[in-house]
């Protein structure tokens, strides 16, 4: 699959806040000031196959640290693409920007 890049992008969800002290901790957003779920998925670059996806992390965990987990799965060589989420990640572009 090294032959085509991949995409890269995550999204979050808000979920309803844990009763639990710890879980509220481990799943509150500082930045969006909610408690969230991300997700992660890598499809094709023509968008037509889903090659991996991640469900249900913890919110504060950044995108680069996400993708760093998911890109094990994947051959040393293949390139991804992504936005500047996943900035300073190996083997990983962010789209040139239009004018």
């Amino acid at each position: 699959m090294t032959e085509i890049e991949l995409i890269v992008d995550s999204t979050e969800q808000d979920i309803f806040r844990p009763k639990n002290d710890g879980k509220q901790k481990k799943y509150y957003s500082g930045k969006q000031k909610s408690h969230r779920l991300k997700n992660q998925i890598i499809i094709t670059d023509n968008g037509k196959k889903i090659v991996d996806v991640i469900v249900g992390e913890r919110g504060p965990e950044s995108d680069i640290i996400l993708f760093k987990k998911q890109q094990k799965k994947f051959d040393k060589e293949q390139r991804f693409q992504g936005d500047k989420g996943y900035q300073g990640g190996s083997r990983i572009d962010r789209p040139k920007k239009k004018k």
